[in-house]
């Protein structure tokens, strides 16, 4: 159920945000509008609690994000919250974020090592990626010393592991099907 609320929202704002032009600008207000929501569990209670009118929800909302927001966002968050929704407010920009992410041609990667790329390396790869992958990578990169050496790559919903501790743990799966 959520996660056709999420999509109905998120579609419904992204249409509307196309219509009068304002989608990039809405895609960075509706980021910082997520991130809020998700850091401030409080103060989407309040949101939801049926003991609060919807006319102190929206000062409650205009004080927090004054002048922070278009009126396209802003309406778009009182409606959610009119609607009881405020709890998928995280998963409604993440969607929308996804949408225009999508309508621009972008994919955001993560990729982890087991020591800091250097400059150049990382530049390589985001170029090798951004060739591969036919479309404007936005990299995050990580280190995680436990992979010994090697890469991983992620992003949509494939992984490329080319760690050493991920060919250790294949060759560990292979050895124990043969013996088990």
């Amino acid at each position: 159920m959520a996660e056709s609320v999420k999509k109905i929202y998120a579609e419904a704002m992204f249409q509307l945000c196309e219509e009068r032009g304002i989608t990039c600008q809405a895609s960075e207000e509706l980021e910082t509008v997520g991130a809020v929501f998700e850091q401030n569990p409080d103060f989407v209670k309040v949101l939801r609690s049926p003991l609060v009118d919807m006319e102190e929800k929206k000062k409650l909302l205009e004080n927090v994000f004054a002048g922070q927001l278009s009126d396209t966002a802003a309406d778009f968050l009182c409606v959610v919250t009119e609607k009881g929704r405020a709890d998928c407010v995280p998963d409604i920009c993440r969607e929308f974020k996804a949408l225009w992410y999508r309508q621009q041609n972008i994919i955001e990667v993560s990729v982890t090592t087991a020591m800091p790329l250097s400059e150049a390396l990382e530049q390589k790869l985001h170029r090798k990626l951004e060739e591969t992958l036919g479309k404007t990578v936005i990299m995050h990169t990580a280190v995680d010393k436990a992979l010994i050496g090697g890469i991983i790559v992620k992003y949509d919903n494939t992984e490329l592991d080319s760690s050493v501790r991920g060919r250790l743990d294949r060759l560990k799966s292979q050895i124990d099907g043969i013996i088990a």
